[in-house]
Formats: C-alpha cells, sequence, structure tokens
C-alpha cells in the first residue's frame, strides 16, 4: 500500500513538475529531440521549467513500446551559485507489463569554464523493484560551442542498474545541443560498452 501511495505521488509530480534539459534554453520552446538512442522526446519549455514526453524508438513490436512523462523544476538558490533542481517521471510500456518512476534531487554548481554537480534518485520498476540511484558528473567548457563532459552513475540508460562513467562531448549552437558519449561499464559482471547520442531542438516561440 505504501509504495502505491509513493509511486502515485510521484506520478502526480512528474506530470505537474516539468522536464528540463542541464544546457536548455532561457526562452519559452517546443523542442524536439532523442534521448540515448532509444527515446524521441517533444516538450514545452518555458525558462526554468518544462513538460515533455518521451516515447521508444526501434522497437519490433507495439505493445512493447515505452512511454514516459517527464517533468524538472530548476532554481538558483543564491547561495555561492549552486542550482538546485528536482527532476520526476513515471513510465509504463504499452501493453501495462511493466512501469517505472522515480524522483532525482541534484545540485549543481558553475566555476568559470568548469560546472560539476551530484544527484540522488530513488526509482521503482514493477519488476525489478526500488533502488536508489546516484550521479556525479562535471564538465569543462573547451570552446564557446563544446564542453568535455564526465558522469559516474548507475541511473539506467535503458532499464537496468548499471554503474557506469560517461565521458563525451557536448556541442551547442543556440538552439541546437548534441551530445555523443561513451558510456564504459564499472560491473565486473557487465562487459559492454555503449556508443549513445542524444540531442535537442528548441523552437522559440515570442
Amino acid at each position: 500500500m505504501k509504495k502505491r501511495v509513493l509511486l502515485l505521488f510521484i506520478g502526480i509530480i512528474s506530470f505537474l513538475s516539468v522536464w528540463s534539459q542541464n544546457d536548455s534554453l532561457q526562452f519559452k520552446s517546443i523542442f524536439v529531440g532523442v534521448r540515448n538512442n532509444k527515446y524521441a522526446s517533444i516538450g514545452f519549455q518555458a525558462k526554468n521549467w518544462s513538460v515533455g514526453l518521451e516515447n521508444t524508438i526501434f522497437i519490433r513490436h507495439l505493445n512493447e513500446q515505452y512511454i514516459r512523462a517527464n517533468g524538472t523544476f530548476r532554481y538558483s538558490t543564491g547561495v555561492w551559485g549552486v542550482k538546485f533542481s528536482a527532476e520526476a517521471f513515471f513510465g509504463t510500456n504499452y501493453a501495462g507489463r511493466f512501469y517505472d518512476s522515480g524522483l532525482k534531487i541534484g545540485l549543481d554548481k558553475k566555476i568559470g569554464r568548469v560546472e560539476f554537480g551530484a544527484g540522488v534518485m530513488p526509482m521503482y520498476d514493477s519488476g525489478m523493484g526500488y533502488n536508489t540511484c546516484y550521479t556525479v558528473h562535471a564538465a569543462c567548457r573547451v570552446i564557446q560551442e563544446a564542453a568535455l563532459v564526465l558522469d559516474i552513475t548507475n541511473i539506467p540508460e535503458y532499464r537496468m542498474v548499471e554503474h557506469r562513467i560517461v565521458p563525451g562531448i557536448l556541442f551547442r549552437a543556440h538552439k541546437l545541443w548534441v551530445r555523443p558519449e561513451l558510456s564504459i561499464p564499472l560491473n565486473d559482471n557487465v562487459q559492454f560498452t555503449r556508443v549513445l547520442i542524444s540531442f535537442r531542438y528548441d523552437f522559440l516561440l515570442k
């Protein structure tokens, strides 16, 4: 019963809250993109908040498609330039065979060309149970349009919780950002490395 109440609470947050990217624009926009090669997204952003939907692509059977509602709110605390974020999601496959939800709380700080941060994300998967996930990340801007990024995390890229180190490059050009990454496993029982790419394009609104 407690789990159902928690899932309902997180689900409500995910619809009333918002989804935003770390490198989003400070204007109202409608955005489209892809996350981790697999999830197509569309959403609406207004400054530090937005709402969005994701859906899997390249899935053979329709009933195995997965859809997710995302949400985030980002806020500058005014204390040492630290930024606070709260992100939530609720997702399920079309057949209703499984569902998952989570709520991530994070803090980020920028000093000159370097930005770093950390977050914790309790999440529940109806088929795999409860996990407390984490992320520790950093970025260093090399030129105006590109930065080196690094993430150490066990937040699922797809569905499994895996400890991974993820170096990459973030390219930005006003309304577009592209992020190719190499996801390297830290678990002894996981032997494969993934090549991932995510991107987002914003259509600015007046």
